[in-house]
């Protein structure tokens, strides 16, 4: 494991299944961090569940474990997520205007290509499971 940089995550273990461990983690951004958070009202905090697809004997229900993700990973969420979206937006939006100079069908095409773009992405979770994957590093007391 010593290849990769990791991104860790503290969470508690709320399901398990024969080939799955769900674990809850707290996702908190820099605003939820900060010392000054109560005077901004920025605190950003939310659950998320995490799926790991390994199984290990001893882990159980409610106990806690730290959660590993390859940071080298990173870019390629960002880019899927974020880049390609709004590279096709602004692609669709500029290229309707200069065809059709209708500034409304502009608009809406360059929403609505966002739901192809989505769905091919809905296709591909099974690939992507396996590329953005976590692995439980180990418990903790």
């Amino acid at each position: 494991m010593s290849d990769f940089e990791y991104v860790e995550h503290q969470g508690i273990i709320e399901e398990i299944s024969p080939n799955r461990v769900r674990v809850r983690i707290i996702s908190v951004s820099a605003c939820a961090a900060c010392h000054a958070k109560d005077a901004c009202n920025a605190s950003d905090m939310e659950d998320k569940l995490i799926d790991v697809y390994e199984s290990q004997p001893d882990l159980s229900i409610g106990q806690r474990v730290l959660l590993l993700g390859k940071k080298n990973l990173a870019p390629l969420a960002v880019t899927l997520a974020y880049i390609f979206p709004i590279v096709l937006i602004l692609a669709t939006l500029f290229i309707t205007i200069k065809i059709t100079g209708n500034e409304p069908l502009a608009a809406a095409l360059s929403l609505g290509v966002l739901v192809p773009y989505f769905t091919v992405i809905h296709y591909l979770k099974d690939k992507l499971q396996k590329t953005f994957t976590f692995t439980i590093k180990h418990q903790i007391n």
